[in-house]
C-alpha cells in the first residue's frame, strides 16, 4: 500500500509540495498509474459551503505509492481520467463519488470495487471506512475532517493526511473482505451490485418542479402554506446562487416552513431578524407573490400514484416481503440489499418488468432463479 508520506515544512501560502498542481508532475503520475494493476480512489467536495459543489480533490493510492491531484489547479486531467476509466478501482462508499465524478469530469469508470457494499454483503453491521480500519486493521482513522471547505487554499497538512488516509488502507481492507465474500460464495453477488453502481451513477437526476422545493418537515402544510413554500424556495435558491453558498446557509429548512405556514396565516409573517436589506426586501416580495395566488393555484399534497395497494396486491407485496426477510435473516444480510420496499411493491405491481430490474442475485433469492 505504500509507506506513509512525511509531513514536510511548507511557507504558509504556497501549494503543498504533496499535491499535484502542475502539468510536470501530473505527467509523472500518469506513467505511475498506467503501470499499476489496481487504484484506490477518493474525491472530496465543497458541497457543504457552495451553491454549487466542486470536485476539490483526489486521491489515488496504488501499490507503489499515493498521490493527491488538485482539480482546481487548472490542469487538464482527461488524460488522468482516461487511465483511470480501465483500472480496477477501489472505493469506499463509492456512489457518491461517481455521481460528482460524472458530473465534474464526465468520468464513469469500468469498474470498480466497494468495499462498503463488501462489508454490508458479508453482512457487517458498522461499514464506515473508520469503524472497519479499526475492526480488520486495528487502524484509526481521524473523521473530524469531514466538514471541512476542501476548495480553500492552501489545504493544511492536517486536511491532507485526513485525504490520504482514505485510500491509503482500502486494498488492505478489500483483500480481507473479497476472502469473506469468497467463503461465502457472495464474490458474484459484489460484482453485480458494483456494476448496477456504475450503471445508476451514470444518470442524470431531472429537476422536479412538484417535489424540489418540499423540504423536509413540510408535509403536513395546507395549499396555502404550501404556495408560499414554493414561493420562498425559489427566492432561497436564487439568493443562495448569487453569494455561492449551500441554501440553508440564508434560511435554514426549519425556519423556511415557518414561515410559510406564518405567511398563510398571519398578517405578518416575522421573518428572522437575520434578513436585513435588498435580502429582506426579496423575501417579503416572495410572500406578496404567495398571497396573490389564487386558491386554484395552490399546490396541494403530493399524490403518490401507486398507493394504496389493492388487497390482491398487497397480499403478493405480503408474500415477497416475508421471502425477503427470511432470506436476509438466514445469511445475515440487510433485507434492502436483496430488495428495497420500493422493489417490493414494483414486484407486487408490475411482475415480470419489476423482475427484470432486479440483479441475478436478487431474482435468485427471492425467486430461485
Amino acid at each position: 500500500m505504500g509507506r506513509p508520506l512525511p509531513i514536510p515544512r511548507r511557507a504558509p501560502g504556497r501549494h503543498n509540495p504533496r499535491v499535484i498542481v502542475s502539468a510536470p508532475a501530473l505527467e509523472h503520475l500518469l506513467d505511475r498509474v498506467r503501470a499499476a494493476p489496481w487504484v484506490a480512489l477518493d474525491t472530496e467536495a465543497n458541497s457543504r459551503h457552495c451553491y454549487r459543489e466542486r470536485l476539490c480533490l483526489v486521491q489515488l493510492t496504488w501499490d507503489e505509492g499515493d498521490a493527491l491531484v488538485d482539480p482546481l489547479a487548472g490542469l487538464d486531467l482527461a488524460p488522468l481520467f482516461e487511465t483511470l476509466r480501465a483500472k480496477p478501482l477501489l472505493l469506499h462508499g463509492a456512489d457518491f463519488d461517481l455521481r460528482l465524478l460524472r458530473r465534474s469530469v464526465s468520468f464513469v469508470p469500468e469498474r470498480v470495487i466497494d468495499t462498503d457494499l463488501a462489508a454490508r454483503l458479508a453482512g457487517h453491521k458498522e461499514t464506515s471506512l473508520s469503524a472497519l480500519a479499526a475492526s480488520f486493521l486495528g487502524v484509526h482513522l481521524e473523521k473530524s475532517q469531514q466538514a471541512a471547505d476542501w476548495a480553500r487554499r492552501p489545504l493544511t497538512d492536517r486536511l491532507l493526511a485526513y485525504a490520504e488516509a482514505d485510500t491509503r488502507h482500502l486494498k488492505t481492507l478489500w483483500q480481507r473482505l473479497e476472502a469473506e465474500l469468497d467463503t461465502l460464495g457472495r464474490l458474484d453477488w459484489h460484482a453485480q451490485s458494483c456494476a448496477e453502481l456504475i450503471r445508476k451513477s451514470a444518470i442524470d437526476r431531472e429537476p422536479d418542479p412538484e417535489r424540489d422545493w418540499r423540504v423536509r418537515g413540510s408535509s403536513s402544510l395546507k395549499p396555502a402554506a404550501l404556495a408560499a413554500l414554493r414561493e420562498l424556495w425559489h427566492w432561497r435558491e436564487q439568493e443562495a446562487e448569487a453569494v455561492d453558498r449551500p441554501p440553508v446557509h440564508v434560511l435554514t429548512n426549519e425556519s423556511l416552513v415557518r414561515l410559510a405556514e406564518e405567511t398563510a396565516t398571519r398578517a405578518a409573517p416575522a421573518l428572522p431578524p437575520a434578513l436585513r436589506g435588498p435580502r429582506r426586501e426579496r423575501a417579503l416580495e416572495a410572500v406578496r407573490r404567495a398571497r396573490e395566488l389564487l386558491p386554484e393555484r395552490h399546490p396541494g399534497p403530493l399524490v403518490f400514484e401507486r398507493s394504496p395497494m389493492p388487497p390482491e396486491v398487497q397480499q403478493r407485496f405480503d408474500r415477497l416481503k416475508g421471502a425477503r426477510d427470511a432470506q436476509a435473516g438466514r445469511l445475515a444480510i440487510e433485507p434492502t440489499l436483496i430488495a428495497s420496499r420500493a422493489a417490493l411493491e414494483s414486484l407486487a405491481r408490475d411482475g415480470d418488468a419489476a423482475r427484470a430490474r432486479l440483479l441475478p442475485w436478487q431474482r435468485a433469492l427471492l425467486f430461485g432463479d
